[in-house]
């Protein structure tokens, strides 16, 4: 038998754990692979800035993350399950964002569904996408 320590569970799944590492982490090797694959995954998704929101009228929202990874245009999903779950927008709510270039489109959805993007116009500043 290895040498465990008495008392020593993964933090995640609760499994013993018997290596010196492991035990000084507090987690073991598959759940850390695991916890690893969504950092990089996360990492990935889209990020946003937001700029304004009125709860339940609209929120205005930048794209930034298209440099490191992917952007609201090709992630359109993610972004209003997120937004759904940080600002409890509605189906009403209108959601616009500013894209890399400068231009202003709005993201229409049914609850935490992408439905469709409504294009905008360059240069379109908050005031006047409300």
């Amino acid at each position: 038998m290895k040498n465990m320590v008495v008392g020593a569970r993964c933090c995640i799944c609760k499994r013993a754990l018997s290596a010196p590492l492991s035990v000084k982490l507090g987690i073991g090797p598959i759940c850390l692979a695991r916890e690893n694959q969504q950092e990089a995954f996360d990492f990935m998704r889209a990020k946003i800035e937001v700029l304004k929101h009125e709860c339940g009228k609209y929120i205005y929202v930048r794209d930034i993350g298209h440099i490191t990874g992917r952007s609201v245009t090709n992630d359109a999903e993610y972004v209003i399950k997120r937004l759904y779950l940080e600002f409890g927008i509605t189906d009403e709510t209108r959601i616009f964002y500013e894209d890399s270039e400068g231009r202003v489109d709005e993201l229409l959805h049914i609850g935490t569904r992408f439905r469709a993007f409504k294009t905008g116009r360059e240069g379109v500043k908050l005031e006047a996408a409300e």
